[in-house]
């Protein structure tokens, strides 16, 4: 692995574990046993390497989810492989993480920004579109409302104001969210074939693991 990517990675694992702000340069470098000088040849400053991070980061995402949409059979296969992904991306997330990016990294909060307004809404669109036509999920939605709403969720549930890190799980919230929003869409034939994902696996879909 290249020196760059050994930063990114680095850096991305110590910041979702502990949030950004208490992270520093040099606990990166400690961390990596290598010089901050080191770093500082690849990165202006640490929001730099907090936006080069965050490119990274919702790449890797474009690349997983269009990996899951691609492989599943049908709109609710797509649902089932999004829970898992973000069951696999929100193990161990510090809740300060998307308030550390809005208050003191605004450069990279923007290609969140970027990534839910032009990629996130546009997958779930696509999922229900899909789901409508297999008629699994009822005719009569209104997407655009929906896809918007189902990407607020995923925001919402790191407001600590609203769900306080002592009081809630991030991703039980998530999973939460994700349930309630598939049931609410599904036809009678949507819900049937959510059912037998719940049968076949050794522990329901949604649930943590």
């Amino acid at each position: 692995m290249e020196t760059k990517e050994r930063i990114l990675a680095k850096a991305e694992e110590l910041f979702m574990r502990y949030g950004i702000r208490s992270i520093t340069m040099d606990d990166i470098a400690r961390d990596l046993a290598m010089s901050k000088k080191t770093i500082y040849q690849f990165f202006k400053d640490k929001d730099d390497l907090v936006y080069q991070m965050g490119v990274r980061h919702f790449e890797q995402d474009k690349s997983e989810i269009c990996q899951i949409m691609q492989s599943a059979g049908n709109a609710i296969d797509e649902v089932i492989g999004m829970s898992r992904h973000l069951k696999n991306n929100l193990k161990g997330v510090n809740p300060s993480l998307f308030f550390d990016l809005q208050r003191y990294h605004p450069k990279a909060w923007s290609l969140w920004q970027e990534h839910k307004k032009g990629f996130i809404i546009e997958q779930v669109k696509k999922n229900i579109e899909q789901g409508v036509q297999e008629g699994l999920y009822k005719a009569d939605l209104n997407i655009e409302i929906l896809a918007i709403l189902r990407v607020m969720q995923i925001e919402m549930a790191f407001d600590g104001t609203l769900f306080p890190p002592d009081k809630f799980d991030i991703l039980t919230i998530q999973i939460t969210f994700l349930e309630h929003f598939i049931r609410g869409i599904v036809t009678p034939k949507g819900f049937a074939l959510l059912e037998e994902y719940f049968t076949k696996e050794p522990q329901k879909v949604f649930n943590n693991p």
